[in-house]
């Protein structure tokens, strides 16, 4: 084989390699804007200049946030899904934002057109969400992270029982974002652990009781009647499963793995360590 057939095979190859990563990820750009239609179509909306503004300027704020093309689809999806969370869950009180990532795009959009933002949000979700640093937010950080989470689940049909996460709680493990939460759903309890500076979850799991079974009925996010539902669809368990019960990371389990939140812990009064930095809603 002489070398000009050697570079034809190679040439190929790569040719074909960047073919099916490509298709790949048309595949879960399709799968991610089929999770939540609303926020599909409000992220559609967000003007170029914000993305831009992201691309350049987020990485200074989250060191290791990746700012390709797929990243910011997850990033505004993210972000939009958790206003319609609030939208959903707006006379329960506020939400607690379960994802740096997410918060990201907010950070940005607030400095470059504050204005602008207010009127997208008011479009497409019919209020306007202020942004609060997690101590502002008037409840529990545990509470208000369970709002989220029922309100994410609403959103994209799942069961708030788990064991499958939203995309919400899902992003920052998808993006392995350093600093960020990597969320799991493991025999009916909410778990995160942070993510180190490599994009591994390494630190201590926090578990959250606020989104376990006792601590949604206790708040009213669900009723007897529904749970009573919801386990006999789910063969009468709390959720829990293969799929969602790892600290994985990636577009599996139906891109429901792996995880992360920008808000509440049921053991740590704030910060990084407890999941939250921030969030909004409820009397907004």
């Amino acid at each position: 084989m002489n070398n000009t057939t050697t570079t034809t095979k190679f040439s190929l190859t790569g040719r074909l390699g960047t073919w099916w990563a490509r298709r790949v990820e048309i595949g879960r750009a399709s799968s991610l804007r089929q999770r939540c239609q609303a926020a599909t179509v409000a992220a559609a909306q967000i003007p170029p200049a914000v993305r831009a503004a992201w691309a350049h300027h987020a990485p200074d704020e989250f060191p290791g946030l990746a700012v390709d093309d797929a990243a910011w689809l997850r990033c505004s999806l993210g972000l939009a899904q958790f206003f319609e969370a609030c939208r959903l869950q707006h006379e329960q009180g506020p939400c607690a934002l379960p994802s740096k990532a997410a918060d990201s795009v907010w950070h940005v959009w607030l400095q470059l057109d504050p204005a602008g933002l207010a009127d997208w949000q008011q479009r497409c979700f019919g209020r306007v969400v202020q942004h609060r640093e997690a101590a502002e937010l008037g409840a529990p950080l545990d509470d208000c992270l369970a709002r989220a989470w029922v309100g994410s689940c609403r959103s994209e049909g799942l069961s708030r029982l788990g064991p499958r996460l939203p995309l919400l709680f899902a992003l920052d493990g998808l993006l392995r974002l350093p600093t960020g939460w990597a969320y799991r759903h493991q025999r009916g309890v909410l778990e995160h652990r942070q993510i180190d500076g490599f994009g591994e979850p390494r630190g201590s799991v926090v578990a959250h009781a606020g989104v376990a079974v006792g601590g949604l009925v206790a708040l009213g996010l669900v009723s007897q009647a529904e749970l009573a539902s919801l386990r006999r669809r789910q063969g009468g368990g709390d959720g829990g499963s293969s799929c969602g019960s790892d600290w994985s990371f990636g577009d599996a389990c139906s891109s429901d793995a792996g995880s992360s939140c920008d808000a509440g812990s049921s053991s740590d009064g704030g910060g990084s360590s407890c999941g939250s930095s921030c969030g909004g809603g409820g009397g907004d």
